[in-house]
């Protein structure tokens, strides 16, 4: 069962099917651009997190419907990590972010599973044209 929004002033659930994100992610800047992205589109921002447990508890807790998830994030090595993820969250959209990038290394990432990567620092537009692909 998803996690729902409630308003006790009126006694009803808000936005039921309203889809929840969560970032992965090191940098400040890097994170606004994405929870402003997730506002105008009318997602559930569940915060930021730094810590790779965190976020998969929070993962497992709520219905998330995507993850930003930063490759640079320490003690983590994303093409051993994406499979992982997507084979216990198979309907996650994972979209991973970097500073670096190459051919192969987008290739890769995208065969393992993620939806999407954008390249830091995180420019809006470049998020918003994803988030339209994952409706």
């Amino acid at each position: 069962m998803a996690v729902q929004e409630f308003d006790f002033n009126s006694g009803k659930v808000l936005n039921p099917n309203r889809k929840q994100a969560i970032m992965a992610i090191e940098g400040d800047a890097d994170a606004d651009v994405v929870k402003e992205v997730l506002r105008r589109k009318s997602y559930k921002d569940l915060g930021r997190e730094t810590e790779l447990r965190a976020v998969l508890e929070a993962v497992r807790k709520h219905k998330v419907g995507v993850l930003f998830l930063d490759a640079e994030l320490a003690g983590i090595n994303i093409k051993e990590l994406l499979p992982s993820i997507k084979k216990g969250f198979a309907e996650l959209n994972v979209v991973v972010m970097s500073c670096t990038v190459t051919k192969e290394s987008l290739g890769e990432i995208l065969r393992l599973g993620a939806v999407g990567f954008l390249v830091k620092p995180l420019q809006q537009d470049a998020v918003e044209k994803l988030m339209v692909k994952l409706k």
